[in-house]
């Protein structure tokens, strides 16, 4: 489960353009946690009739005979290129004529300010004010406007980082990975240590019988990621030499990782294990995975929110968990993603980036399979019975299953300093199913209920 790094802010009532910013900055010791705060009590608000800027009038807001229109929501500051990417999808979706004689008309990327009542407001802003049909892309920790959004049956197609993808009663909020922070977990992917299992094995070891360290942090999300990080490692043959949630978890800062180096390095009968999960938060990422590398860990050091282009230098000796390929995956389609983000004027593809072209993409599949009669009712049906996938890159997400559980697949990829490379290539696996007190691979998604 990537947890994911979040700038400057603007009134909460503007859109941000999407040609502004190139790229995507990241903050490198800024760390934002992925849960949204608890839902806000809100009062259903009627919602008045789409008038579009072309063609007749609908009864459907934002839907005319010739639009649809779309905004995009987030932490502007890191997510806003996601935002870029969904336009660039967008415009080459028009070129080609669009969805049933319609083109999608996308008028920017909200800034939240990675607030959870600002993004409330502009959510609403969105759909009260701008009328939109539907938000897309969504990339926010704090997605406030999930139950909103399901009032006014408004689509919203994101990332399922925070709990709102997580509710099956918010059935217009869709991820395209699926839900990725259900509380408690029930079905996680047996990804990352299948991995990790795929890499040892591309260095002529094998993961049975291999070590592993488990480290997260000590609340009740690090808890929780310990005992299913732990359980995806001992389903792929390892030995859990160390296991603690014992990193002080933010605000709390580090200022002496010496301790934790020294247990990790000797947990394996006075030697260091094969392999370190770092269930962390980013700060504490690179605090613990410096101290690692600089005491002369050579084994697999793997995190699941270090990879960013931005990072390349400091993440030298990481190995970055992702939930789908990078641009460094050299398959047909990525090379087709990656053309069609830098033709939109984004060089620097990171995550969040993909994220947009992800959320766009699904967006527009859903269209097709609804055709010329939409309605967000129509689209919340199609969208609730639908497999969204972009082999070897992304998926497959099948729901209903996605509103309890994310895509078990994923892909490793490693910085030397000067640049990332794939070390293990994109890959579905089981999800685990807890029976008894033991966690056990079950194939996914029949086995999601």
């Amino acid at each position: 489960m990537n947890r994911c790094t979040n700038g400057p802010g603007r009134r909460p009532g503007s859109v941000r353009s999407t040609n502004q910013t190139k790229g995507e900055p990241v903050k490198r010791r800024k760390q934002v946690i992925g849960a949204v705060l608890g839902a806000a009590v809100i009062a259903l608000a009627s919602v008045a009739v789409g008038a579009g800027s072309a063609g007749a009038q609908s009864s459907v807001r934002g839907v005319t005979d010739t639009e649809i229109t779309v905004g995009g929501l987030g932490y502007a500051a890191y997510y806003e290129s996601g935002g870029q990417a969904a336009k660039a999808y967008f415009d080459e979706v028009n070129k080609a004529g669009g969805v049933a004689g319609r083109k999608i008309k996308y008028i920017g990327f909200a800034d939240d300010k990675t607030t959870a009542d600002i993004d409330l407001a502009e959510g609403r802003r969105l759909i009260d004010q701008e009328k939109v049909f539907g938000i897309v892309p969504a990339i926010t920790p704090y997605l406030q406007v999930g139950q909103y959004a399901n009032q006014t049956k408004t689509p919203i197609i994101g990332w399922g980082i925070t709990a709102a993808y997580c509710d099956p009663a918010n059935k217009y909020v869709i991820g395209f990975t699926g839900c990725l922070v259900p509380n408690p977990p029930t079905h996680p992917g047996n990804t990352w240590g299948g991995l990790v299992s795929d890499m040892l094995k591309s260095q002529g070891k094998t993961a049975k019988g291999s070590t592993a360290a488990v480290i997260s942090e000590s609340n009740d999300s690090g808890k929780s990621g310990l005992e299913v990080i732990s359980a995806t490692a001992l389903a792929n043959g390892q030995k859990i030499t160390y296991g603690q949630a014992s990193v002080p978890a933010p605000p709390a800062t580090v200022s002496d990782w010496s301790p934790f180096v020294q247990a990790i390095m000797t947990s394996n009968g006075g030697k260091a294990p094969d392999v370190v999960y770092l269930v962390l938060s980013q700060n504490n990422v690179f605090g613990l995975g410096k101290a690692l590398y600089q005491a002369g860990f050579k084994g697999i050091q793997t995190n699941a929110v270090g990879y960013a282009p931005q990072l390349t230098s400091l993440a030298e000796g990481w190995t970055a968990f992702t939930q789908f390929a990078t641009p460094e995956a050299t398959s047909a389609n990525m090379t087709k993603i990656v053309n069609t983000i830098k033709a939109g004027g984004v060089d620097s593809i990171g995550q969040p980036t993909l994220g947009g072209y992800f959320a766009a993409d699904m967006f527009t599949q859903i269209l097709k399979k609804v055709g010329k009669n939409l309605t967000p009712e129509r689209f919340q049906a199609a969208a609730a019975k639908f497999k969204y996938e972009i082999p070897d890159v992304v998926g497959p997400t099948y729901y209903p299953q996605g509103f309890q559980a994310g895509s078990p697949c994923g892909q490793l990829a490693t910085s030397n300093g000067t640049a990332w490379t794939v070390s293990a290539p994109f890959k579905c696996y089981d999800v685990l199913t807890k029976k008894g007190s033991k966690w056990v691979p079950t194939p996914y998604p029949s086995s999601v209920k």
